[in-house]
């Protein structure tokens, strides 16, 4: 599984040296290693807590625990680099002026939102495709392959898009498709054709295509090339966050629909437990016992949870819609101007 990723980083080292221009700041940034210390540590800790809530619920305490230390952290991480930006000697970490540029500020926010959105296609199909269809993990990631090919179609012609439509319609119209291709994804049941399944999920790989690689320019534009290096690292932290942020609350909207549909009272404890903690699970209790009517039933019951979650992730993607066409300015991204 390593080795595989091996030709796709030398493939990337090529295209980076061959396409990639060079930036340069004008003078050589000094180090801080309170921010980068205080920065990892408080995103570690949120990272942690977000994954522990997806997966033992919203009230464990550690999880409760592990975010509210990671916030701690970052704020005054947050607090340090202001204090250092106030000196005339003082070499932050993250220059928090990018933030005054409101291309920037709501290109990485409305960029993470649909990192966030887009978490529910990922999160649900491969245990759909495995546990309900019986697939591997090879025939999982065969169907996952019209959101990959939608993903490129709507990303490469974006810049040309935003061209034209300016870069608030761009990204609104993107998450208007992941809106719709998520909705008709929640009418998914156990029986529904791989096409209709393949259908709205390329719908979805489309609108993140142009949100995504919108909204990411869109939030470089007005940065100088000597600012471009932080601004693209501020863009990916968020990010970053937003994907296991939205494993857990979409996990969690997911578990609570399944839970509500599975009925464990005539299963031995110890086989109860199991199938409440995963779909997986479920079917291999469902097939040891030979009982077809339990086996249905998991997979009927997971179906709903997982048709709540794409319901969750439409309301997401609704409020990336929003929050485009109120607060990113219209204007041409950073790769049109380029």
């Amino acid at each position: 599984m390593f080795l595989l990723n091996v030709p796709v980083v030398l493939i990337g080292i090529i295209a980076v040296t061959a396409l990639v221009p060079e930036s340069l700041a004008a003078q050589r940034p000094g180090l801080d290693p309170i921010g980068m210390a205080s920065s990892s540590a408080g995103l570690v800790a949120v990272t942690y807590g977000l994954i522990t809530a997806g997966q033992d619920g919203w009230t464990n305490v550690d999880a409760l625990l592990f975010m509210a230390a990671g916030i701690l952290v970052l704020v005054e991480f947050f607090q340090w680099e202001r204090r250092l930006s106030r000196r005339p000697d003082g070499q932050p970490l993250l220059d928090l002026t990018l933030f005054q540029s409101a291309s920037f500020m709501w290109g990485v926010i409305i960029a993470a939102v649909a990192v966030l959105a887009m978490i529910g296609g990922l999160f649900t199909m491969p245990q759909y495709f495995q546990g309900v269809l019986g697939t591997d993990a090879m025939g999982s990631g065969i169907r996952l392959l019209p959101l990959i090919a939608g993903l490129v179609v709507g990303a490469v012609p974006a810049d040309r898009l935003a061209g034209r439509l300016g870069a608030k319609v761009t990204v609104a119209l993107g998450f208007t498709l992941l809106a719709v291709g998520f909705a008709f994804g929640s009418f998914t049941r156990v029986a529904s054709s791989g096409a209709f399944v393949a259908g709205w999920m390329a719908i979805v790989g489309l609108g993140m295509g142009l949100a995504m690689a919108t909204s990411a320019a869109a939030a470089l534009t007005e940065l100088s090339e000597e600012r471009s290096g932080v601004g693209s690292a501020v863009l990916q932290a968020v990010n970053k966050v937003g994907g296991p942020f939205g494993t857990a609350i979409l996990g969690a909207v997911l578990t609570s629909g399944y839970l509500s549909r599975i009925d464990v009272s005539a299963l031995p404890p110890d086989a109860a437990t199991v199938v409440r903690e995963s779909i997986f699970g479920d079917v291999a209790v469902s097939e040891r016992s030979g009982s077809a009517s339990l086996l249905e039933s998991v997979r009927t019951a997971f179906v709903h949870g997982m048709d709540t979650s794409l319901l969750a992730a439409t309301g997401i993607a609704v409020v990336g819609f929003v929050l485009a066409l109120l607060f990113l300015p219209q204007g041409n991204t950073h790769a049109e101007t380029r």
